[in-house]
């Protein structure tokens, strides 16, 4: 019985050894940050470009599957192909607030890849002022 026992624990051990060794050999995605404020801006310039730089800090090549945004106001670009171990990409996002109400923003981007961490959620924060009123001429008509 001892034994029985002795040898399931060494099964055991070894199992979780070979899982650590696996996830050694993923790739590992690393942001510079994962939160970008695009600052305030006022509505009549309300189309934004920003980018969240990564590096592949793990052992394999990474591939960026695919990006949504938390609606359609948020339109995310993400690099092609495969990213080698130690090599940086970028994922550029455009916002554009024209069809949106004035206020604070915080947009999220879930990005879907084969790291360790296979959905990561980055963030667009900022605010968008409301637009400037154009005075209404009064018009006069003239009754005669």
């Amino acid at each position: 019985m001892k034994k029985a026992i002795f040898i399931i624990a060494v099964l055991f051990a070894t199992a979780s050894l070979f899982a650590g060794n696996k996830d050694d050999k993923r790739p590992v995605i690393t942001f510079e940050k994962k939160t970008v404020n695009i600052g305030t801006f006022p509505a009549e310039d309300a189309i934004r470009k920003c980018y969240f730089v990564f590096t592949n800090t793990g052992n394999s090549d990474l591939y960026i599957h695919q990006a949504f945004a938390s609606c359609g106001c948020t339109v995310p670009q993400i690099p092609e192909g495969a990213i080698k171990p130690g090599a940086s990409d970028t994922i550029f996002v455009t916002y554009d607030g024209r069809r949106k109400a004035p206020g604070n923003i915080r947009k999220s981007i879930s990005i879907h890849n084969n790291s360790k961490e296979e959905m990561i959620r980055l963030y667009i924060t900022g605010r968008m002022l409301p637009a400037k009123e154009t005075p209404v001429e009064e018009i006069v008509v003239d009754e005669d």
